[in-house]
């Protein structure tokens, strides 16, 4: 496995992982219509903007021979994050369901960490979902639960959970 920044021609692989990732994190958590109306095809497009525009944040990918299986969005902690914690930001952060408990998602958060302590950002926030059994990989890594915030998405309530990293130095020893 290896981790490097996303290529425009990753685009299709990355809707790839998004769609599946969100399909299988949030069953239940997210109304059926907003997972069901997902499509690769539309997301493979925003992907493609995306990466052609990136300018503040990067797209990390884990990949192996048999091509990207993981994905991390990083870049400056975006307003409503600053509230909680000055720093950075790691925006995404999926892995295909198949390939979970292999490494990638570690991986993938060290080189979130350290893309941004190169750019000087000394923490990190995160947000998660409260019902997403992820909130415990950022526990497992450190990660110390700053606040939560009420948000509606696709008609539904939902609560997301800030997860943070004060030293980033040491997070990424």
């Amino acid at each position: 496995m290896r981790i490097r920044p996303a290529v425009v021609e990753d685009a299709a692989a990355l809707a790839r992982v998004y769609v599946d990732s969100w399909r299988d994190a949030y069953a239940g958590l997210l109304p059926d219509m907003v997972l069901v109306g997902m499509s690769d095809v539309r997301q493979a497009a925003a992907w493609a903007r995306e990466l052609q525009h990136e300018s503040a944040g990067a797209t990390l990918v884990a990949e192996d021979e048999s091509g990207v299986f993981g994905l991390s969005t990083v870049g400056p902690a975006r307003a409503a994050s600053k509230a909680f914690l000055e720093g950075g930001e790691i925006y995404r952060l999926y892995v295909e369901p198949g390939r979970q408990n292999e490494g990638a998602g570690r991986a993938l958060m060290e080189a979130s960490f350290a893309w941004m302590a190169r750019r000087g950002h000394g923490a990190a926030i995160v947000w998660v979902l409260d019902g997403n059994p992820a909130r415990f990989f950022y526990e497992a890594l450190g990660g110390v639960r700053l606040g939560e915030r009420p948000e509606r998405f696709g008609g539904a309530d939902i609560r997301e959970i800030a997860y943070g990293w004060r030293d980033l130095r040491a997070a990424v020893r």
